[in-house]
C-alpha cells in the first residue's frame, strides 16, 4: 500500500510507520510473533482485507487498527478460522497490525504494520469560475502525487473538475458549483462524480443516484469527495471559497485534496 504522500516527510513518515510495530496492541504474551501482514488488492470502499502467515497452535489472531502512529492501537476484528481478515466499515484510513492468540496467552510483540494511508497532496490550487477574467485557470485535474489547473474551455485540457456559477453575476455571493468535467457548457474533460461528506475520514458507496455530477460550494464548506473516471477516490478539503479580488464577479475557489488508487474510500481526518 502507499505511504503518506506529503513528499518531503516521505522518509520520516516510513520510519514512523516501521518502528509502529515495536508499540503493544494489546497483552503482550510468549507465542511467536506473527509475520508477512499484507492489505490485500480485494479491499474496497471502506472494507479493509489483510492477510499473514499461520502461527502454529494458536486459537485465532486479533486485528489491531489505529488512525495515527500516536493513536492507541483499537481491535478491528477477531479472526478465529485462517490467517486473513477484514476490518469492515473503517471510519478512516490509518495502520494495521496483529497478533496471534491461544487462551490468555498472545504473541510477544505486534506484526509488521501496513496502512491504508492515501496520498496527501498538501498543496494549495486555485481554480476560478465563469465570471473571473478567462485566462485565469478553471479546470483541475487531480493527478496521483500532484494536481495540474487549466482552461476548461480548452479542448486540449481534459479536466475533471471545473468551477462555474450558475447564478447571475453577484459580488461577494461566495457561492460556485464543482461541474464534472464532461458536464455542459465546456463539457471536454472526464466524468466526475461528488458526494457530500458524511465525516472527515471516509466517503460511503452510495446508490448511483446519490454521486452527483455537479456540487454546490459555499462559504463555510470544507470537504467534498468525489469519484473519478479512472475509478480513483478523492477528497477535496481546506476549500475556501471567496470572491476573486481581480473582478467584479468573480469566485475563485482554493482547496488541498488526497487521492486513494486502489479503491478504497478512506481517507485521513483532514
Amino acid at each position: 500500500m502507499k505511504k503518506l504522500g506529503l513528499i518531503l516527510l516521505v522518509a520520516g513518515i516510513v520510519l514512523m510507520a516501521g518502528c509502529a510495530g515495536d508499540d503493544p496492541a494489546g497483552p503482550s504474551g510468549t507465542l511467536a510473533d506473527v509475520t508477512g501482514l499484507t492489505i490485500n488488492t480485494s479491499s474496497s470502499g471502506r472494507n479493509v482485507d489483510m492477510s499473514w502467515n499461520a502461527v502454529d497452535d494458536v486459537d485465532g489472531y486479533k486485528v489491531y487498527f489505529r488512525e495515527t502512529t500516536t493513536a492507541d492501537w483499537i481491535e478491528g476484528a477477531d479472526v478465529t478460522s485462517g490467517t486473513s481478515g477484514t476490518h469492515v466499515n473503517a471510519t478512516s484510513a490509518g495502520y494495521y497490525t496483529v497478533k496471534a492468540y491461544k487462551g490468555t496467552n498472545t504473541s510477544a510483540n505486534n506484526s509488521n504494520v501496513e496502512n491504508t494511508l492515501p496520498t496527501v497532496v498538501s498543496t494549495t490550487y486555485t481554480i476560478y469560475d465563469n465570471y473571473s477574467i478567462a485566462t485565469q485557470p478553471s479546470g483541475f485535474i487531480f493527478g496521483e502525487t500532484s494536481g495540474q489547473t487549466g482552461s476548461a474551455i480548452s479542448t486540449s485540457f481534459k479536466q475533471d473538475i471545473y468551477a462555474f456559477d450558475e447564478d447571475a453575476p453577484l459580488r461577494g455571493d461566495n457561492t460556485v458549483r464543482l461541474y464534472s468535467g464532461t458536464l455542459s457548457p465546456y463539457g471536454n474533460g472526464n466524468t466526475t462524480h461528488m458526494a457530500e461528506p458524511a465525516a472527515a475520514g471516509y466517503c460511503e458507496l452510495y446508490g448511483t443516484g446519490s454521486w452527483y455530477p455537479n456540487y454546490g460550494l459555499y462559504a463555510g464548506d470544507v470537504r467534498v469527495f468525489l469519484h473519478l473516471q479512472n475509478g480513483h477516490y478523492v477528497k477535496m478539503y481546506n476549500i475556501v471559497v471567496t470572491p476573486d479580488p481581480a473582478t467584479t464577479n468573480g469566485t475563485m475557489v482554493s482547496f488541498s485534496y488526497e487521492i486513494q488508487t486502489d479503491g478504497l474510500t478512506l481517507f485521513t481526518s483532514n
